[in-house]
């Protein structure tokens, strides 16, 4: 096999792993934006997730107007506090802005790949 079929084998590779990339970019900018939009309009919904291990997680739910830490694992939850309705809200406004600032620059990005200006 020769150095140029190498080459193009490791050209194609790079294709793929960036197209691979691009597209995990996407979904996530995509569900992490439809999931704040979409806790704002519901009365109990799940703010935020963090797995501690295989089989237990931790949730940020929205209960009404207060926000709970639930322990979450095998088939069970446990309530574990209470957190304070502003220090969530600040993070979900942060959450927000990002998502918007990612969003801009992403359609900004497509702009230019179809040649038009924003």
């Amino acid at each position: 096999m020769t150095a140029g079929f190498w080459a193009q084998y490791l050209f194609a590779l790079g294709v793929v792993a960036l197209m691979l990339f691009g597209l995990y970019a996407v979904v996530r900018g995509l569900t992490r934006g439809r999931l704040l939009a979409a806790n704002d309009k519901r009365l109990v919904g799940v703010v935020d997730t963090a797995i501690v291990s295989q089989n237990t997680s931790i949730h940020v739910v929205k209960a009404g107007s207060k926000y709970l830490l639930v322990g979450g694992g095998s088939g069970h939850l446990n309530a574990l506090g209470e957190l304070s309705a502003d220090e969530v809200e600040a993070w979900l406004a942060d959450q927000r802005r990002a998502h918007d600032e990612q969003m801009r620059s992403m359609s900004g990005l497509l702009g230019r790949l179809r040649g038009k200006k924003t």
